[in-house]
């Protein structure tokens, strides 16, 4: 028993450890490293999705609300999930056009392989950039 217990608290310092190593290290531009930083949102309120289905599988997802010009020049895709959160098609990387005015833009995006509408469960949309 004191075995056991004695190697796991030596397992747990040891992950403490590491954690904190890691934590420690910077986000670099040239080498290797692992780190954190703050990922500054093209669009604080999110976006609005529609499905386009034929013959019952989703073909495609018009993202609306993409903040204008915030995300403009950046590029956009997408992940439809089953219940599980398992990955069952994506869309893009699609650019988001930049245009002369204000107003949010939308994109719609043809999905692949196109799933059937009953099995998706969830949406990931991201946008890199700009």
């Amino acid at each position: 028993m004191r075995v056991r217990i004695l190697a796991s608290a030596t397992a747990v310092t040891a992950v403490c450890a590491s954690v904190a190593l890691a934590a420690s290290l910077g986000v670099g531009t040239t080498n290797v490293s692992s780190g954190n930083a703050s990922i500054i949102a093209c669009d604080p309120d999110g976006f609005t999705e529609t499905y386009t289905t034929s013959s019952g599988l989703v073909s495609s997802v018009t993202v609306s609300g993409i903040a204008d010009p915030g995300c403009e020049g950046g590029s956009l895709k997408l992940t439809l999930t089953d219940a599980s959160g398992v990955s069952i098609s994506s869309a893009g990387p699609e650019a988001v056009p930049t245009d002369g005015d204000t107003l949010d833009d939308s994109l719609t995006l043809t999905t692949s392989p196109q799933p059937s509408a009953s099995t998706v469960a969830g949406i990931r949309i991201a946008i890199e950039g700009p």
